[in-house]
């Protein structure tokens, strides 16, 4: 019987400087090289392939390492082939080299014993980008947070209890009034008359401000303990959170422009906004992730591409669940969590009453398992509403119709005249907009 279901062949194992290519044939090994991973390598290998009649190609999905080879070589017409490492490693020798990795692949892909992974094309991959990095700088941002309000409630914890929101408007004039303390030396003054007039002045701007919070603040402030005072930690951290912040509200529009751009993820997004507990920030996460819903022929094919499935151990009769496989993009799999610890307390009645049985089913650890059974449960939903094409039935129509007028409003903030298109690049330019103690923090962190 004839395994080999192609001719001619070719492996590349890709790193960070170089990566290297062999072809074979039914004889064996005809051409091994090894190239710069920068366009001229990718030019001399596309030569190679060309000079050997080789249309096939497999290589490994390692980092970001793979994406110039991968671009340049398919949009020559050379059929390449990207695999998860995961997926061949069992494959692999003892003795691991790039050049032994290169002939593996190849052999393999001869034999037709790997299975290519989906490559989104160059627009969705340009959202995926735009969402993930969003993702980080939230995630930066709620660091940030979590650092200013240590150092508050280390210097008055009943200050943090007083506002709603210790970042929010009002709040953010009286750290402002605090941190305005700050000395060259980052040490704190420790005259706490001259910290009780900037706050009393801060206090006296606004002018929203009840007679009972300010004297609640007052209070507060009179009885801090104002050796624990780190101001500059508080002023450091409001300044580089506003920064963040700009850098979000870009993406945001620009996200929502890439959004409008691509008519099968606007379809996505839009649907996904019909679920109650679904933002639009996460709506456009997880349309971007999946990107093409066809992919996945039943709904546990997309639970297990988010790697929300639990392992499982069977012997017999008796089957075990472990943890989950989280064998899939993070990406996905946080914005579906997110969305899950939403929904399980302000979402559907249904969602809502499943959360709560599995909860009560596992004790202890009962949140977190009823989150991600939450989770499955709303992937299972995605599934069915992007597959027949249809809307979630039951949300409120108010809430959903806020939201597709949200989206609306960022597309064509980043489309209005005078208002730059920047890249990823130049948000990171902004950077250079922070004072220099600010940078020099965030470079020791």
């Amino acid at each position: 019987m004839d395994l080999i279901v192609k001719e001619i062949s070719a492996g590349i194992d890709i790193s960070k400087d170089e990566f290297n290519i062999a072809i074979r044939n039914r004889d064996g090994f005809i051409a091994e090289r090894e190239f710069h991973n920068d366009t001229s390598g990718s030019m001399r290998c596309y030569e190679l392939l060309t000079a050997n009649n080789c249309k096939d190609v497999v290589m490994e999905s390692t980092g970001a390492y793979w994406y110039g080879p991968y671009d340049y070589l398919s949009s020559r017409g050379i059929n390449v082939a990207l695999v998860n490492p995961s997926k061949v490693k069992s494959y692999l020798l003892l003795n691991k080299t790039d050049r032994i990795d290169a002939r593996v692949l190849a052999t393999l892909h001869m034999l037709g014993r790997v299975k290519p992974s989906y490559v989104p094309p160059p627009e969705i991959r340009r959202l995926r980008r735009m969402t993930r990095f969003r993702a980080k700088l939230i995630t930066m941002k709620t660091q940030l947070k979590n650092a200013a309000n240590s150092s508050i409630s280390a210097y008055s914890g009943r200050l943090t209890s007083i506002f709603s929101d210790i970042f929010g408007l009002s709040a953010r004039k009286v750290l402002d009034a605090i941190s305005s303390t700050v000395k060259p030396d980052l040490k704190s003054t420790d005259d706490h008359e001259q910290q009780q007039d900037a706050i009393l002045k801060a206090l006296n701007g606004m002018k929203r401000l009840t007679e009972e919070k300010r004297r609640e603040v007052l209070e507060a402030v009179s009885k801090a303990y104002s050796p624990s005072l780190d101001s500059w930690i508080i002023k450091f951290t409001s300044d580089a959170i506003d920064q963040v912040q700009s850098w979000i509200d870009v993406l945001n529009s620009a996200i929502a422009n890439a959004v409008e751009s691509i008519p099968r993820v606007k379809e996505y997004v839009e649907r996904l906004l019909t679920i109650q507990g679904v933002g639009l920030e996460t709506a456009q996460a997880i349309a971007a992730e999946i990107s093409d819903i066809t992919r996945f022929e039943w709904d546990g094919a997309l639970i297990r591409y988010a790697g929300i499935n639990p392992t499982i151990e069977q012997s017999g009769k008796v089957k075990r669940y472990g943890k989950l496989e989280k064998g899939g993009p993070r990406w996905l799999r946080s914005a579906l969590y997110q969305a899950a610890l939403s929904m399980a307390f302000k979402g559907p009645e249904n969602f809502q009453n499943h959360y709560v049985a599995v909860k009560a089913r596992y004790g202890r650890k009962g949140h977190g398992v009823a989150v991600v059974s939450t989770a499955r449960k709303l992937t299972r939903v995605i599934w069915a509403m992007l597959t027949d094409g249809t809307d979630y039935i039951g949300s409120p129509r108010e809430s959903t119709e806020r939201k597709k007028k949200a989206l609306l409003r960022r597309a064509k903030r980043y489309d209005s005249p005078g208002v730059a298109k920047p890249s990823l690049y130049d948000l990171l330019l902004n950077f250079d907009r922070l004072p220099s103690d600010v940078k020099q923090m965030l470079a020791e962190l």
